[in-house]
C-alpha cells in the first residue's frame, strides 16, 4: 500500500472511531437526562395554567380524545398547542438548587409567575436566570433550573390555542 493511501486509511479509521465514540456518549447522556416530571403526558386529562398579572389563565380538558379549552373560552383547543404545553412536563433539568439557600421571592417563585397544573401535579414557574436563560421551577420541595424553551408558550394568548377551524355548535 502506498504511503498516501495508508495515511488516508488511518485517518478514515480515526474519524470512524471518534464518530462512534461521540454517538455512544450522546446516547448515554440522553438516557441519563433527568426531566421535570415523570408524568405520562398521553394520559393527562386536565391542564390548568394560572397566571399572575403577565398572562391570562387557561384550563383545558381532554374529552373523548380531543382537547377542549374550558377557560376563558369554551371551544375546541388546538392539539398542537396543547402538546407544546404538555412537553413542559419533560423539560430537562439542568440544575437542582438548595431551596434553603435561596430566596424564592428573588427567583419569582413566591408568588409564582405561572402555575402549571397537569392532572394534580403542580409546577410553579418563576423568573428567568439572567446569565444562562434558564427558568426557575419548583415542584413540591424540589427547586430546579431548566432551559427556558417553553416560557413563551405559557404567556401565549388563549386565542392562539384554539382550534383554527370553526367549532361545531354544541347540542
Amino acid at each position: 500500500m502506498r504511503r498516501d493511501r495508508r495515511s488516508l486509511f488511518v485517518l478514515a479509521i480515526a474519524v470512524a472511531t471518534l464518530g462512534t465514540a461521540t454517538w455512544l456518549e450522546l446516547r448515554r447522556e440522553r438516557a441519563s437526562i433527568e426531566t421535570l416530571t415523570t408524568l405520562d403526558t398521553s394520559a393527562v386529562a386536565h391542564i390548568e395554567i394560572r397566571c399572575s398579572a403577565v398572562c391570562r389563565s387557561r384550563r383545558f380538558e381532554r374529552v373523548s380524545g380531543a382537547w377542549r379549552m374550558l377557560e376563558p373560552y369554551a371551544a375546541p383547543a388546538d392539539g398542537v398547542a396543547v402538546a407544546r404545553l404538555l412537553a413542559i412536563a419533560h423539560a430537562p433539568v439542568r440544575t437542582r438548587l438548595d431551596a434553603a439557600a435561596v430566596d424564592p421571592v428573588k427567583l419569582g417563585l413566591a408568588p409564582a409567575q405561572v402555575t402549571l397544573v397537569l392532572d394534580g401535579t403542580t409546577i410553579l414557574i418563576g423568573d428567568e436566570d439572567p446569565i444562562e436563560h434558564d427558568r426557575y421551577v419548583r415542584i413540591g420541595d424540589a427547586l430546579l433550573r431548566v432551559p427556558d424553551r417553553f416560557g413563551a408558550r405559557l404567556y401565549e394568548s388563549p386565542e392562539s390555542e384554539l382550534e383554527d377551524r370553526p367549532a361545531a355548535p354544541d347540542h
